[in-house]
Parts: structure tokens; C-alpha cells; sequence
């Protein structure tokens, strides 16, 4: 709500009241008590918090919310927001123990699944507890008042029976109404694969969606590339390149958003530019479900895959890929959750798995879904069996990570799965520990690009490492010829980051950004030059996930263009018509435009000449262009074997 969190309640209660005496429960900004486009925000979140119910052109108080204005008992609208909205009993009841800080709540939100790295969302929810008189504030720490600690017991969960489903989905615009209306089976079969889908901006609240928001309202009504591509680099800080800016908007243009209107030009789709103005998750899920392959459908899956993680996920993505499509990897499906999280569909039950919201089971019910297909074994199961090796050893080295960083009891294990998981990511080194060490050393790059850095790996119950004392950690450095160190951990307290961020000889590293950056290696293993994010002193620890997200992303955009390269060459030289089957970079270029692909002459040649490298030479190239010369099956063979020529000629390359 606006203004004074003490005038919140009686705020609530006008606007309940004003709704219910409405005629017919339209809305207009000149009788509510919140202003403007407040309240194209407020009231859709009023929604989602079980307050109020949508009706065809307005806004209606649920009957929840009539019962809680007829008593004026406090526990009737907390309990409405907790049958509704996570974290509020459990919060209360973290509250009851003991009162706590914004930032140690933060901490006890991370064991309930929610990965949220600031205090905001915590914040939201202790307003109302104050605003109700259930909560006070002061001292720095949040303490339950007495009316608080007498309601608490009523809301943790399993005291109190829970029927958290939403009654009715909001409308959707009319001009995704249209687009819902043409997804038969055969709409959703031939939607676009979408393997690579970059959204900048951070995950935690509804960051995705802001920066979706960002990119749709930057081109209404239009927008030139150039000034796209300025706009990218000024808001958000992992984007610094034009090639990063580029993925981006192919994102949004592949999610539905955004579309070319000009050869130089951007403009919101019509289901775009609707979503802008509603405002609500739902419609931009719907979008999505309407234009990329396997989305919606993952929420029929997480009730059958287990673990319910992004590999678990992906291996069930065969069923939905149409025959002669690639499969999804887990790096893809991860973006699909990534955005089915930020419109509140699914929730982490812990930092790799994902169940299905309450929201989320509506959704999957009123949303058009592909039937799965009648396949068996996934496309790449029979020539890959490395790559799924690789990916299940990925996993279980990050897993262990994050479950061993909340193990204080025994440091020891999360720091050999530090050094594990950085020696998995080509920073080769060992543990050391013990009392006037470091933790471990590994060193990456050779030459003049050779750094070595010490590792001091800390372990945290409540998720905040809060006690660590970094004047030690230049003698430690001292002790190997270090140049940095790496200082590891679930989280760290903000004077502690602090101090760390102004010693340029220290990098931060959440060890979920580690873990992530392991499970996805397998498919997209980094240079060091791409994983210098990673270890940059320079760099906040909340940025470095977008960074190396980026770099990831920039992998599988290359080998996408690899792929259609091969393929249109491919239907070219099974042309009978057209002799010799040989296509120069303007007519590929052409032919990538009809696909939905804007690639640069530099790019086509690049890849071209990677194609008909002499170690790879599937493609030929002569004064006349290019052509097809083995088929998509030889070039997996071949980078396969390239691989296996190396191990068999000498298992691992002198370490530099």
C-alpha cells in the first residue's frame, strides 16, 4: 500500500468498503485510496494475496475479506495473506523464538525454498504485521507483540487447514484471449524450440519480469536497434556488449514480446503491448506458453520427474519434441523455470528442485497444454551418453555444494567441494585447511594469464556467514604466491561484504552461483576468459550469476548458428534441382531472415570456417560459397571422437 505503513490497515478497509458498495465492482483511480498507476499495481497484488477477486471489467472483495471487515479481527487478514502468500506463519513463527533482523528473516526465508538475496520481500511482509498490530520495530530487529505471538500458532503450517487454491484466473486481454484460442495440439507441436533464452536482471522478487517489463515498454511504440541496444547496456550492468544486448531482445522477441517492424526497428506485439498494461504474471505466461516449446507443460511434469530439478525436467523434454527437433538441455528448461518462478507458478523447495504452486496447478488447468508425444528415447540419448555422464556428475558436485554450506558442523566438507567444483570448472588445485592456512589453492589460465588464488570456504546454518576475519587472509596468500582469494559461502552479512568489496585482493562467491555455474558446465563448459566473472574481485557477488549466465547463453546462441547453418546447407545439397548445392554468405544470411534468424556477414563466416576446419570438415568451401559434405550425425561423431583422441593420447594435458 502507499504512504505510512500505519495507515495501511484503515487504507485497505476504504478501499474493501468502496468495492463492495460499487455497483458493479469497477475500478477507478478517482474513488480509490491509491493514486495513478498505483493502483494498476496494487490491486492485481491484492488479487494474488487473496483479498480481492477479479470480475470481468474490475475488482471485487473476496469473501474472506468481507468477513475480516466485519470483525476487524486481525487474525482473519493475516490468515487470509497466509492461505495465499508464502512466508507469513512461518515468519511469525521465527518471530516467536526469537525477534530478528530484516536480514537474519532473509536467512530463515532461504530454508523455506525461497531464494531471495535481499530484505525486501521480507520487509512487505512484516509492514502488515506492523500495520496490524502484530509486529514491532525497533532496536534493528523485528519483535512479535503480544496480539502477534497469541495469532502465530494459528498459521504455521499443519495447525491450520489450508485451502490456498485461487477461486477464479484473471481475464486475459483480449489479444491473448486470441492468441489462447489458437493453440490446438497442433499450434503448440510447432512452436519454436527457443534453446536459448537470456533475460538480464536479477531473479530474486520479480526481477525477470521488471526487466521483461523493461524490454516491452522500450520499443511502444518503436524503437531503432541502436537505441535498443544504448537503453540494454544502461540498465542492467551483465549486459556490456552489443552481442549481450542482441540476446536480449531475440529473448523477448522469442517469448512473444517483441517483434521487427523495420529492418532497423523494434515494436511490442499486440499480446506484448496488453501484457504492459494488465500488468499481471498470468499474461505474460500465457504469452510465453503460446510461443516457445515445453513451458506450461512442465507443470504437468514436476508431479511426475524426480528429483524435480532443471536435468530431471529436461530429460522428460523428449516426450514434447516433435521428431527431427533437437532436445532441450537442462540449460534451457532452467530459463523456462526462471520465468515460471517470477510469475509465482512454481517455488523452489530447495535450491535445485521446484514443485508447483497452487497458482500454478490453476494455471496448468485453465491453459491449452501439448499431450505429450508417443516417444520413448530421447533423440541424443543413443550418440551422447558422455554428455549425460558429465551432467549427472555436474549435479551431484553442485548439490553437494549447497547442502554443505549450511553444515557448520563440518567446514571440511564444503571446502573440498569448493575445490572439487572449481578443479570441475578447469581451476585445478587441492585442499590444504588446518589452523594458519588457507582452505585450498587452484590456479587457472597458463602464461602470462596464470593466476593462482587461495580458497576460504565458510559454512553458514542460517545461510549468512557473519564472523570471518579477513586479516589473516594475506598471509595465507603469502604462504603459496597467491594472487587473490576466493571467499566462499551461502551468503555473507552486508558489513562483511562490505569490507570484502573494498579489498581488491578478495572476490565474493555465493555458493549458489558455484553450483550453478558446475550443473551447467557439462553443456557449456567455460574458457577461462568466460569465467573470469566468477573470480573478479571487482565484481559484487550478486552480479557475477548474470554474467556467467550471459557467457553461457553466448555458447549456445554460437552453436544454434552451427546447427542452422549445417541444416539449410544440408536441404541445399539434397536439392536435385540446384547443382552442386553451393551458397554463398549472402543467400545464408537470407535464408536465416526467413527463419527468424538477423545474423552478421562476420558471424556466418566465423562459423562457416569452423565447419570446414580440417579437424571438423563437414562443410567445403570454394570461389563459388558453401556446401553441405557430411551429415548433422558426423559432426556429433567427430566432436565426440575429438575428445577421445585427446584422453587416449594422454589422459590430462600438463596443467600449466
Amino acid at each position: 500500500m502507499s504512504g505510512s505503513v500505519s495507515g495501511w490497515e484503515s487504507q485497505l478497509r476504504n478501499l474493501i468498503t468502496g468495492l463492495h458498495k460499487s455497483a458493479d465492482g469497477r475500478t477507478h483511480d478517482s474513488t480509490l485510496p491509491v493514486e495513478g498507476r498505483a493502483s494498476s499495481r496494487i490491486l492485481p497484488e491484492l488479487v494474488r494475496a487473496g483479498v480481492l477477486s477479479r470480475t470481468e471489467d474490475g475488482f471485487l472483495p473476496t469473501a474472506s475479506a468481507l468477513q475480516w471487515l466485519e470483525s476487524g479481527d486481525p487474525c482473519d487478514l493475516i490468515g487470509i495473506f497466509h492461505r495465499h502468500v508464502r512466508f507469513i506463519g512461518e515468519l511469525m513463527g521465527a518471530l516467536a523464538e526469537q525477534p530478528a533482523t530484516h536480514q537474519e528473516l532473509v536467512d530463515t526465508a532461504r530454508r523455506f525454498g525461497l531464494p531471495w538475496d535481499s530484505p525486501s520481500p521480507v520487509r512487505d511482509r512484516t509492514n502488515w504485521l506492523r500495520a496490524l498490530g502484530l509486529a514491532d520495530l525497533f532496536d534493528g530487529q523485528v519483535h512479535l507483540t503480544a496480539t502477534g505471538q497469541r495469532i502465530h500458532p494459528l498459521l504455521v503450517p499443519g495447525n491450520q487447514e489450508i485451502d490456498d487454491e485461487p477461486s477464479d484466473l484473471p481475464t486475459p486481454p483480449p489479444a491473448v484471449a486470441m492468441l489462447l484460442e489458437r493453440l490446438n495440439q497442433q499450434a503448440l507441436q510447432d512452436r519454436p524450440h527457443a534453446s536459448v533464452l537470456y533475460v538480464p536482471g536479477r531473479q530474486d522478487n520479480d526481477g525477470r519480469l521488471e526487466a521483461l517489463r523493461l524490454l516491452t515498454e522500450a520499443v511502444i511504440p518503436s524503437i531503432t536497434d541502436n537505441s535498443f541496444t544504448a537503453l540494454l547496456q544502461e540498465a542492467f550492468p551483465g549486459i556490456k556488449t552489443p552481442s549481450s544486448a542482441k540476446s536480449a531482445r531475440e529473448a523477448a522477441k522469442a517469448l512473444g514480446l517483441i517483434r521487427r517492424d523495420s529492418s532497423t526497428s523494434w515494436a511490442a506485439t499486440e499480446a506484448g503491448a496488453a501484457w504492459v498494461v494488465s500488468n499481471e504474471p498470468l499474461d505474460l505466461a500465457r504469452i510465453i506458453q503460446g510461443h516457445i516449446l515445453y513451458f506450461a507443460e512442465i507443470l504437468h511434469e514436476l508431479d511426475n520427474v524426480t528429483p524435480a530439478t532443471a536435468a530431471g525436467l529436461a530429460d522428460r523434454a523428449h516426450v514434447y519434441t516433435p521428431s527431427g527437433n533437437r532436445q532441450l538441455h537442462a540449460t534451457a528448461v532452467k530459463a523456462r523455470l526462471d520465468l515460471l518462478l517470477a510469475c509465482g507458478l512454481v517455488a523452489k523447495s530447495s535450491w535445485t528442485t521446484y514443485r508447483v504452486t497452487a497458482l500454478g496447478r490453476a494455471f496448468r488447468a485453465a491453459t491449452p497444454c501439448m499431450s505429450p508425444l508417443d516417444s520413448t528415447v530421447p533423440p541424443e540419448a543413443a550418440v551422447m551418453p558422455e554428455l549425460k555422464a558429465a551432467a549427472a556428475h555436474g549435479e551431484a558436485l553442485a548439490t553437494e555444494i549447497e547442502s554443505a554450506a549450511y553444515e557448520s558442523s563440518s567446514p571440511e566438507r564444503l571446502e573440498r567441494a569448493v575445490i572439487a567444483a572449481l578443479s570441475y570448472l578447469g581451476m585445478p588445485g587441492h585442499h590444504i585447511g588446518g589452523q594458519g592456512h588457507a582452505d585450498g589453492v587452484v590456479r587457472i589460465g597458463v602464461g602470462v594469464y596464470r593466476r593462482v588464488l587461495t580458497v576460504e570456504a565458510k559454512t553458514s546454518a542460517k545461510g549468512r556467514v557473519v564472523h570471518q576475519s579477513l586479516s589473516r587472509l594475506p598471509l595465507h596468500r603469502a604462504k603459496v604466491g597467491a594472487d587473490l582469494t576466493l571467499l566462499v559461502g551461502p551468503g555473507f552479512d552486508p558489513r562483511l561484504q562490505e569490507e570484502a568489496d573494498d579489498d581488491p585482493s578478495i572476490a565474493l562467491v555465493y555458493t549458489g552461483t558455484l553450483g550453478e555455474a558446475v550443473r551447467a558446465q557439462a553443456l557449456t563448459p567455460l574458457t577461462p576468459a568466460s569465467l573470469h566473472p566468477l573470480i573478479d574481485p571487482a565484481m559484487p557477488a550478486d552480479q557475477r550469476d548474470d554474467l556467467l549466465c550471459q557467457a553461457r547463453q553466448d555458447q549456445l546462441r554460437h552453436a544454434q548458428l552451427e546447427r542452422v547453418l549445417l541444416d539449410i546447407l544440408l536441404i541445399e545439397a539434397g536439392d536435385p534441382l540446384h547443382e552442386g548445392a553451393w551458397l554463398e554468405v549472402t543467400d545464408l544470411r537470407r535464408e536465416l531472415r526467413t527463419r527468424g534468424e538477423r545474423v552478421d556477414a562476420d558471424d556466418v563466416t566465423s562459423t562457416l570456417a569452423f565447419l570446414a576446419s580440417a579437424r571438423l570438415a563437414v562443410v567445403e568451401r570454394s570461389s563459388r560459397g558453401y556446401r553441405a559434405i557430411a551429415s548433422a550425425h558426423t559432426v556429433l561423431q567427430r566432436l565426440e571422437g575429438l575428445g577421445r583422441q585427446w584422453l587416449h593420447l594422454g589422459a590430462t594435458p600438463t596443467q600449466g
